[in-house]
Protein backbone atom coordinates (compact mmCIF):
# COMPACT_ATOMS: atom_id res chain seq x y z
CA UNK A 1 0.00 0.00 0.00
CA UNK A 2 1.55 3.07 -0.75
CA UNK A 3 0.88 5.72 1.36
CA UNK A 4 0.10 9.22 0.39
CA UNK A 5 -2.06 11.86 2.17
CA UNK A 6 -3.77 15.44 0.66
CA UNK A 7 -5.36 17.58 2.92
CA UNK A 8 -6.28 20.91 2.88
CA UNK A 9 -3.10 21.66 4.88
CA UNK A 10 -0.53 20.04 3.18
CA UNK A 11 0.83 16.73 1.71
CA UNK A 12 2.56 14.01 3.04
CA UNK A 13 3.54 10.02 2.78
CA UNK A 14 6.74 7.97 2.68
CA UNK A 15 9.81 9.55 1.35
CA UNK A 16 10.73 7.50 -1.99
CA UNK A 17 7.19 5.78 -2.18
CA UNK A 18 4.66 9.05 -2.65
CA UNK A 19 6.72 11.36 -1.65
CA UNK A 20 8.87 12.06 -4.91
CA UNK A 21 11.12 15.08 -6.20
CA UNK A 22 8.37 15.60 -8.79
CA UNK A 23 5.30 15.82 -6.22
CA UNK A 24 7.17 18.18 -4.24
CA UNK A 25 8.18 20.25 -7.08
CA UNK A 26 4.44 20.29 -8.37
CA UNK A 27 2.92 21.18 -5.01
CA UNK A 28 4.84 23.87 -4.52
CA UNK A 29 4.42 25.11 -7.30
CA UNK A 30 1.02 25.35 -7.05
CA UNK A 31 1.23 26.86 -4.18
CA UNK A 32 4.03 29.57 -5.98
CA UNK A 33 1.15 29.88 -8.53
CA UNK A 34 -1.39 30.27 -5.44
CA UNK A 35 0.20 32.94 -3.70
CA UNK A 36 0.77 36.71 -4.66
CA UNK A 37 4.10 38.03 -5.21
CA UNK A 38 6.16 38.39 -2.53
CA UNK A 39 8.67 36.63 -0.37
CA UNK A 40 7.81 33.23 1.17
CA UNK A 41 9.66 31.48 3.32
CA UNK A 42 11.23 27.66 3.74
CA UNK A 43 12.24 25.65 6.81
CA UNK A 44 12.66 21.83 7.72
CA UNK A 45 13.06 19.51 10.52
CA UNK A 46 16.30 17.18 10.85
CA UNK A 47 14.71 13.99 8.69
CA UNK A 48 17.17 13.02 6.20
CA UNK A 49 14.87 13.36 3.48
CA UNK A 50 14.86 17.09 4.22
CA UNK A 51 17.54 18.49 2.46
CA UNK A 52 16.70 17.00 -0.91
CA UNK A 53 12.77 18.10 -0.37
CA UNK A 54 14.04 21.29 1.06
CA UNK A 55 15.91 22.22 -2.75
CA UNK A 56 12.97 21.25 -4.84
CA UNK A 57 10.90 23.08 -2.78
CA UNK A 58 13.31 26.07 -3.35
CA UNK A 59 13.50 25.55 -6.99
CA UNK A 60 9.01 25.77 -7.57
CA UNK A 61 8.76 28.93 -5.68
CA UNK A 62 11.62 30.68 -7.62
CA UNK A 63 10.34 29.54 -10.50
CA UNK A 64 6.96 31.23 -10.06
CA UNK A 65 8.27 34.15 -9.09
CA UNK A 66 9.18 34.28 -5.41
CA UNK A 67 11.69 35.39 -3.25
CA UNK A 68 12.94 32.67 -1.07
CA UNK A 69 13.43 32.93 2.51
CA UNK A 70 15.60 30.11 3.66
CA UNK A 71 15.54 29.39 7.33
CA UNK A 72 16.96 25.79 6.61
CA UNK A 73 16.48 24.11 10.23
CA UNK A 74 13.62 25.54 12.31
CA UNK A 75 10.70 24.38 14.33
CA UNK A 76 7.13 25.53 12.77
CA UNK A 77 5.95 27.60 15.19
CA UNK A 78 9.03 30.07 15.09
CA UNK A 79 8.20 29.78 11.19
CA UNK A 80 4.70 30.57 11.65
CA UNK A 81 5.87 33.34 14.04
CA UNK A 82 7.93 35.16 11.40
CA UNK A 83 5.64 34.74 8.79
CA UNK A 84 3.65 37.71 10.30
CA UNK A 85 6.88 39.17 12.15
CA UNK A 86 8.52 39.76 8.41
CA UNK A 87 5.02 40.60 6.44
CA UNK A 88 5.77 37.59 4.08
CA UNK A 89 3.35 35.66 1.81
CA UNK A 90 3.39 32.52 3.51
CA UNK A 91 5.68 29.62 4.00
CA UNK A 92 6.50 25.58 3.72
CA UNK A 93 7.20 23.85 6.64
CA UNK A 94 8.69 20.48 5.57
CA UNK A 95 8.15 18.28 8.47
CA UNK A 96 5.90 15.46 8.93
CA UNK A 97 5.89 16.08 12.85
CA UNK A 98 4.99 12.96 14.69
CA UNK A 99 5.41 10.72 11.90
CA UNK A 100 8.29 8.19 12.05
CA UNK A 101 11.11 8.97 9.76
CA UNK A 102 10.78 7.57 6.45
CA UNK A 103 8.02 9.88 6.05
CA UNK A 104 8.39 13.51 5.40
CA UNK A 105 5.72 16.38 4.53
CA UNK A 106 4.96 19.92 2.81
CA UNK A 107 2.62 22.06 5.57
CA UNK A 108 1.31 24.99 3.38
CA UNK A 109 1.17 28.27 5.72
CA UNK A 110 -0.74 31.29 5.10
CA UNK A 111 -0.09 34.92 5.53
CA UNK A 112 -1.28 34.90 8.53
CA UNK A 113 0.95 32.69 9.76
CA UNK A 114 -1.52 29.91 10.64
CA UNK A 115 -1.90 26.70 8.50
CA UNK A 116 -4.41 26.99 5.13
CA UNK A 117 -8.01 27.20 5.79
CA UNK A 118 -10.73 25.16 3.56
CA UNK A 119 -10.80 27.47 1.04
CA UNK A 120 -7.35 28.18 0.54
CA UNK A 121 -6.65 24.33 0.65
CA UNK A 122 -8.91 23.82 -2.08
CA UNK A 123 -7.66 26.00 -4.48
CA UNK A 124 -4.08 24.60 -3.65
CA UNK A 125 -5.59 21.69 -4.59
CA UNK A 126 -7.43 22.54 -7.43
CA UNK A 127 -3.93 24.08 -9.24
CA UNK A 128 -2.40 20.85 -8.57
CA UNK A 129 -5.03 18.85 -10.21
CA UNK A 130 -5.32 21.36 -13.37
CA UNK A 131 -1.26 21.44 -13.40
CA UNK A 132 -2.03 25.42 -13.76
CA UNK A 133 1.31 26.82 -12.93
CA UNK A 134 2.53 30.13 -13.01
CA UNK A 135 6.10 29.99 -14.37
CA UNK A 136 8.37 33.16 -14.74
CA UNK A 137 11.39 33.69 -16.76
CA UNK A 138 14.74 33.61 -15.27
CA UNK A 139 15.17 37.51 -15.60
CA UNK A 140 12.27 37.39 -12.95
CA UNK A 141 13.76 35.30 -10.44
CA UNK A 142 14.23 37.41 -7.20
CA UNK A 143 16.61 34.75 -5.46
CA UNK A 144 17.43 33.29 -1.89
CA UNK A 145 17.94 34.79 1.75
CA UNK A 146 19.59 32.41 4.16
CA UNK A 147 18.30 33.66 7.39
CA UNK A 148 20.20 33.44 10.13
CA UNK A 149 19.18 32.65 14.03
CA UNK A 150 15.47 33.46 13.23
CA UNK A 151 14.44 32.33 16.51
CA UNK A 152 16.41 35.03 18.51
CA UNK A 153 13.26 37.58 17.13
CA UNK A 154 11.11 34.83 18.68
CA UNK A 155 12.69 34.03 21.62
CA UNK A 156 12.59 37.54 22.60
CA UNK A 157 8.46 38.17 22.22
CA UNK A 158 7.79 34.91 24.02
CA UNK A 159 9.97 36.04 26.99
CA UNK A 160 8.19 39.22 27.07
CA UNK A 161 4.72 37.42 27.39
CA UNK A 162 5.95 34.90 30.22
CA UNK A 163 6.51 35.69 33.84
CA UNK A 164 10.68 35.01 33.47
CA UNK A 165 11.62 36.16 36.82
CA UNK A 166 9.46 33.83 38.65
CA UNK A 167 10.12 31.16 36.39
CA UNK A 168 14.13 32.02 36.94
CA UNK A 169 13.68 32.27 41.03
CA UNK A 170 11.94 28.90 40.87
CA UNK A 171 15.34 27.22 39.77
CA UNK A 172 13.71 24.39 38.12
CA UNK A 173 16.14 21.39 36.94
CA UNK A 174 14.42 20.33 33.66
CA UNK A 175 14.62 17.38 31.10
CA UNK A 176 13.89 17.69 27.85
CA UNK A 177 14.10 14.88 24.63
CA UNK A 178 13.35 16.94 21.33
CA UNK A 179 14.34 13.75 19.44
CA UNK A 180 17.33 15.09 17.43
CA UNK A 181 14.25 17.13 15.24
CA UNK A 182 14.39 20.78 15.08
CA UNK A 183 14.20 21.78 18.39
CA UNK A 184 17.65 20.61 19.36
CA UNK A 185 19.75 22.61 20.99
CA UNK A 186 16.95 25.70 20.73
CA UNK A 187 15.64 23.94 23.73
CA UNK A 188 18.65 24.47 25.90
CA UNK A 189 18.46 28.17 24.45
CA UNK A 190 15.48 29.00 25.44
CA UNK A 191 15.15 27.06 29.10
CA UNK A 192 18.60 28.85 29.82
CA UNK A 193 17.40 32.55 28.67
CA UNK A 194 14.40 31.10 31.84
CA UNK A 195 16.56 30.59 34.09
CA UNK A 196 16.30 26.97 33.95
CA UNK A 197 18.93 24.25 34.12
CA UNK A 198 18.42 21.93 31.14
CA UNK A 199 19.09 18.24 30.97
CA UNK A 200 18.99 17.36 27.38
CA UNK A 201 18.66 13.84 25.68
CA UNK A 202 18.19 12.96 21.89
CA UNK A 203 19.64 16.75 21.48
CA UNK A 204 21.79 16.43 18.63
CA UNK A 205 19.61 17.51 15.57
CA UNK A 206 21.28 14.94 13.25
CA UNK A 207 17.53 13.56 12.35
CA UNK A 208 17.90 10.02 13.71
CA UNK A 209 14.61 9.61 15.47
CA UNK A 210 15.66 7.08 18.49
CA UNK A 211 11.79 6.36 18.87
CA UNK A 212 8.66 7.45 16.95
CA UNK A 213 8.77 11.68 17.29
CA UNK A 214 5.36 11.44 18.78
CA UNK A 215 5.17 12.77 22.50
CA UNK A 216 3.38 10.14 24.51
CA UNK A 217 4.22 7.94 27.42
CA UNK A 218 5.36 4.94 25.57
CA UNK A 219 8.06 7.17 24.00
CA UNK A 220 8.71 9.20 27.14
CA UNK A 221 10.98 5.87 29.17
CA UNK A 222 14.17 7.83 28.89
CA UNK A 223 13.06 11.28 29.73
CA UNK A 224 11.06 9.59 33.04
CA UNK A 225 14.20 7.82 33.98
CA UNK A 226 16.05 10.93 33.60
CA UNK A 227 13.94 12.73 35.31
CA UNK A 228 13.89 10.07 38.70
CA UNK A 229 18.00 10.21 38.57
CA UNK A 230 18.19 13.70 38.59
CA UNK A 231 15.72 15.15 40.59
CA UNK A 232 14.20 17.41 37.84
CA UNK A 233 11.22 18.62 38.61
CA UNK A 234 9.64 17.95 35.19
CA UNK A 235 10.49 16.73 32.06
CA UNK A 236 9.18 17.64 28.64
CA UNK A 237 8.73 15.38 25.34
CA UNK A 238 8.44 16.67 21.82
CA UNK A 239 7.80 15.69 17.88
CA UNK A 240 10.25 16.70 15.45
CA UNK A 241 9.18 20.22 14.57
CA UNK A 242 8.36 21.24 18.08
CA UNK A 243 4.32 21.52 18.05
CA UNK A 244 3.59 19.06 20.20
CA UNK A 245 4.84 18.06 23.60
CA UNK A 246 4.14 15.81 26.28
CA UNK A 247 4.65 15.52 30.15
CA UNK A 248 6.82 14.15 32.57
CA UNK A 249 5.83 14.50 36.54
CA UNK A 250 8.72 14.97 38.69
CA UNK A 251 7.74 11.12 40.56
CA UNK A 252 8.78 10.10 36.72
CA UNK A 253 5.47 9.72 35.96
CA UNK A 254 4.71 9.68 32.00
CA UNK A 255 1.60 11.48 31.33
CA UNK A 256 -0.52 10.25 28.37
CA UNK A 257 -0.47 13.98 25.93
CA UNK A 258 -4.15 14.35 27.08
CA UNK A 259 -3.20 16.13 29.75
CA UNK A 260 -1.05 18.78 28.11
CA UNK A 261 -4.61 20.62 27.04
CA UNK A 262 -6.34 20.75 30.63
CA UNK A 263 -3.03 21.16 32.89
CA UNK A 264 -1.90 24.77 30.00
CA UNK A 265 -5.82 25.85 29.81
CA UNK A 266 -6.90 25.31 33.75
CA UNK A 267 -4.19 27.72 34.46
CA UNK A 268 -4.28 30.75 31.43
CA UNK A 269 -8.06 30.83 31.65
CA UNK A 270 -7.73 32.06 34.91
CA UNK A 271 -6.57 35.39 33.46
CA UNK A 272 -7.96 35.03 30.18
CA UNK A 273 -11.29 33.99 30.24
CA UNK A 274 -12.91 33.42 26.42
CA UNK A 275 -14.58 29.78 24.52
CA UNK A 276 -12.84 26.61 24.35
CA UNK A 277 -11.65 24.90 21.19
CA UNK A 278 -10.79 21.29 20.67
CA UNK A 279 -11.53 18.33 18.74
CA UNK A 280 -14.12 15.46 19.06
CA UNK A 281 -11.10 13.25 20.00
CA UNK A 282 -9.78 14.84 22.81
CA UNK A 283 -10.70 14.32 26.74
CA UNK A 284 -13.29 15.17 28.68
CA UNK A 285 -10.59 16.51 30.93
CA UNK A 286 -10.84 19.67 29.02
CA UNK A 287 -14.78 20.05 29.22
CA UNK A 288 -14.39 19.96 33.21
CA UNK A 289 -11.77 22.64 33.07
CA UNK A 290 -14.24 24.79 30.48
CA UNK A 291 -17.10 24.07 32.56
CA UNK A 292 -15.35 25.25 36.15
CA UNK A 293 -15.10 28.31 34.54
CA UNK A 294 -18.23 28.68 33.05
CA UNK A 295 -16.95 28.98 29.76
CA UNK A 296 -18.16 27.07 26.32
CA UNK A 297 -16.49 24.38 24.68
CA UNK A 298 -16.70 23.78 21.00
CA UNK A 299 -15.69 20.53 19.72
CA UNK A 300 -14.49 20.53 15.96
CA UNK A 301 -12.56 17.92 13.33
CA UNK A 302 -9.36 16.52 13.97
CA UNK A 303 -6.06 18.82 12.76
CA UNK A 304 -4.36 22.14 13.53
CA UNK A 305 -6.10 23.71 10.77
CA UNK A 306 -9.74 23.28 11.78
CA UNK A 307 -8.61 23.75 15.50
CA UNK A 308 -7.08 27.17 14.78
CA UNK A 309 -10.16 28.26 11.95
CA UNK A 310 -12.47 27.40 14.95
CA UNK A 311 -10.30 29.63 17.75
CA UNK A 312 -10.35 32.55 15.04
CA UNK A 313 -13.97 32.07 14.15
CA UNK A 314 -15.38 31.92 17.80
CA UNK A 315 -12.21 34.46 19.14
CA UNK A 316 -11.60 31.69 21.71
CA UNK A 317 -9.23 31.92 24.57
CA UNK A 318 -7.66 28.28 24.29
CA UNK A 319 -7.61 25.91 21.44
CA UNK A 320 -5.68 22.43 20.91
CA UNK A 321 -6.08 18.65 20.77
CA UNK A 322 -5.34 16.01 22.64
CA UNK A 323 -2.14 15.22 21.43
CA UNK A 324 -0.57 17.74 23.17
CA UNK A 325 -0.61 20.72 20.68
CA UNK A 326 -2.47 24.30 21.94
CA UNK A 327 -3.12 27.63 20.72
CA UNK A 328 -3.26 30.53 23.12
CA UNK A 329 -4.87 33.42 22.63
CA UNK A 330 -2.27 36.62 22.67
CA UNK A 331 0.30 34.50 21.54
CA UNK A 332 -0.30 33.13 17.96
CA UNK A 333 -2.52 31.09 16.07
CA UNK A 334 -0.51 28.36 16.23
CA UNK A 335 0.25 24.67 18.00
CA UNK A 336 3.74 25.80 19.94
CA UNK A 337 5.60 23.94 22.35
CA UNK A 338 7.81 26.54 23.64
CA UNK A 339 4.65 28.33 24.50
CA UNK A 340 3.38 25.35 26.58
CA UNK A 341 6.65 24.57 28.09
CA UNK A 342 7.16 27.99 29.27
CA UNK A 343 3.42 28.36 30.48
CA UNK A 344 3.93 24.99 32.51
CA UNK A 345 7.17 26.12 33.73
CA UNK A 346 5.33 29.55 35.05
CA UNK A 347 2.30 27.25 36.30
CA UNK A 348 4.06 25.45 38.92
CA UNK A 349 6.66 28.76 39.73
CA UNK A 350 3.50 30.88 40.23
CA UNK A 351 1.59 28.92 41.95
CA UNK A 352 4.98 26.93 43.48
CA UNK A 353 3.11 23.66 43.18
CA UNK A 354 4.61 19.99 41.47
CA UNK A 355 3.13 18.87 38.07
CA UNK A 356 2.19 15.63 40.53
CA UNK A 357 0.11 17.84 42.17
CA UNK A 358 -1.69 19.71 39.50
CA UNK A 359 -2.31 16.35 37.94
CA UNK A 360 -4.52 15.63 40.63
CA UNK A 361 -7.15 18.71 40.43
CA UNK A 362 -8.15 17.04 36.97
CA UNK A 363 -10.75 14.72 36.78
CA UNK A 364 -9.75 11.19 36.08
CA UNK A 365 -11.00 9.03 33.33
CA UNK A 366 -8.89 6.68 30.47
CA UNK A 367 -8.48 6.85 27.29
CA UNK A 368 -7.79 4.41 24.28
CA UNK A 369 -6.45 4.95 21.38
CA UNK A 370 -5.99 2.03 18.38
CA UNK A 371 -5.72 2.38 14.67
CA UNK A 372 -5.99 0.10 12.16
CA UNK A 373 -4.11 0.35 8.50
CA UNK A 374 -6.81 0.56 5.62
CA UNK A 375 -6.34 1.44 1.60
CA UNK A 376 -7.02 5.17 0.87
CA UNK A 377 -10.37 4.73 -0.89
CA UNK A 378 -12.02 2.57 1.96
CA UNK A 379 -11.12 4.40 4.70
CA UNK A 380 -14.41 6.90 4.45
CA UNK A 381 -16.81 3.92 3.90
CA UNK A 382 -15.37 1.84 6.57
CA UNK A 383 -15.75 4.41 9.00
CA UNK A 384 -19.53 4.93 7.99
CA UNK A 385 -20.14 1.09 8.23
CA UNK A 386 -19.95 0.99 12.07
CA UNK A 387 -22.50 2.93 12.74
CA UNK A 388 -24.38 -0.44 12.70
CA UNK A 389 -22.64 -1.22 15.72
CA UNK A 390 -24.53 1.40 17.60
CA UNK A 391 -28.21 1.92 16.58
CA UNK A 392 -30.47 4.15 18.45
CA UNK A 393 -27.08 5.99 19.96
CA UNK A 394 -26.60 9.66 19.94
CA UNK A 395 -23.99 10.06 16.55
CA UNK A 396 -22.18 13.29 15.76
CA UNK A 397 -20.93 12.68 12.29
CA UNK A 398 -18.99 16.16 11.99
CA UNK A 399 -15.41 13.96 11.64
CA UNK A 400 -16.30 10.53 11.00
CA UNK A 401 -18.29 8.99 13.74
CA UNK A 402 -18.44 9.89 17.81
CA UNK A 403 -21.03 7.87 19.46
CA UNK A 404 -21.96 8.68 22.97
CA UNK A 405 -23.12 6.54 25.54
CA UNK A 406 -24.39 6.93 29.30
CA UNK A 407 -20.52 6.35 30.86
CA UNK A 408 -18.43 6.23 27.51
CA UNK A 409 -17.52 8.00 24.08
CA UNK A 410 -15.94 6.39 21.31
CA UNK A 411 -14.86 8.64 18.15
CA UNK A 412 -14.28 6.58 15.32
CA UNK A 413 -12.44 8.70 12.20
CA UNK A 414 -10.27 8.27 8.83
CA UNK A 415 -6.62 10.33 9.77
CA UNK A 416 -6.16 13.11 7.56
CA UNK A 417 -2.30 12.33 8.09
CA UNK A 418 -2.22 8.44 7.22
CA UNK A 419 -4.11 5.75 5.41
CA UNK A 420 -5.78 4.45 8.61
CA UNK A 421 -8.73 4.50 10.77
CA UNK A 422 -8.03 5.91 14.67
CA UNK A 423 -10.06 4.73 17.48
CA UNK A 424 -10.52 6.42 20.51
CA UNK A 425 -12.82 5.72 23.69
CA UNK A 426 -13.11 7.45 26.80
CA UNK A 427 -14.82 6.41 29.82
CA UNK A 428 -14.73 6.50 33.91
CA UNK A 429 -13.77 2.38 33.44
CA UNK A 430 -10.99 1.55 31.56
CA UNK A 431 -12.40 -2.05 31.00
CA UNK A 432 -15.48 0.10 29.01
CA UNK A 433 -13.07 2.36 27.14
CA UNK A 434 -10.78 -1.17 26.15
CA UNK A 435 -14.47 -2.87 25.56
CA UNK A 436 -15.39 -0.15 23.04
CA UNK A 437 -12.37 0.01 21.46
CA UNK A 438 -12.02 -3.65 20.76
CA UNK A 439 -15.22 -4.14 19.67
CA UNK A 440 -15.25 -1.57 16.95
CA UNK A 441 -11.49 -2.95 15.93
CA UNK A 442 -12.65 -6.73 15.70
CA UNK A 443 -16.10 -5.13 13.36
CA UNK A 444 -13.42 -3.41 11.50
CA UNK A 445 -11.33 -6.24 10.78
CA UNK A 446 -13.43 -8.30 9.40
CA UNK A 447 -15.32 -5.92 6.81
CA UNK A 448 -11.16 -5.05 5.17
CA UNK A 449 -10.17 -9.00 6.17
Amino acid sequence: MKLLKLSISGVRGVVGETITPELVLDFACAFGTMLPPGPVIVGRDTRKSGPMIQQAVVSALLSTGHQVLDFDICPTPIIQFSVKKERVRGAISITAGHNPAEWNALNFINNYGTYLNEFQGSDLLDIYHLNHFRFKSPKQFPGISHEVNPEEVYFSWLKNKLRVQEISQAKFKVVVDPCNGAGSKLIDRFLGELGVEPITVNNEGSGYFPHDPEPRPRNAGEVASLVRATGAQVGFLLNSDCSRVSLVTETGETLSEEYTLPLVASYYLRWQPGPVITNLSTSMMIEAVAKKFGLPLVRTKVGQSSIIQTMLQEEAAVAGEGSGGLALKNFQPAFDGFVVIGLILERMAVEQRKLSELVKELPHYHIVKDKIFCPPHRLHSLVAETKKLYPGKDINSTDGLRITGKDFWVHIRASTTEPIIRIVAESPSRNRAQLEVDKVMAFLKRLSG
